[in-house]
């Protein structure tokens, strides 16, 4: 069963929040082959980022969550506050692989 995980956080400036992004995509780009399978970043506002990622079983999600937890402690990010989401994918569908 697939897993996803989503994260909000709040910083307290733009700029701390495009280092948290730039950061972000170095940090999961080197997560290949984990067992991530799908991982998107969102600007929410000038101060405020959203990630989702899809990891293929939960030990591998384990795995990865208790590596990004450790990693984001040590950027020592200027946060207001985050938020957490995680638990199994019910139902999916990919309506781009749709051919007409």
């Amino acid at each position: 069963m697939s897993i996803f995980r989503n994260v909000v956080l709040n910083l307290q400036t733009e700029e701390e929040c495009e280092r948290a992004i730039n950061l972000y995509k170095e940090q999961l780009s080197s997560l290949t082959n984990s067992g991530i399978l799908d991982a998107y970043i969102c600007r929410l506002s000038k101060e405020s980022i959203l990630f989702f990622a899809t990891i293929d079983t939960e030990d591998n999600a384990k795995k990865i969550f208790e590596g990004l937890i450790k990693w984001r402690e040590e950027q020592k990010f200027d946060l207001i506050d985050s938020l957490v989401f995680d638990g199994p994918i019910e139902w999916h569908k990919n309506f781009g692989n749709n051919k007409i």
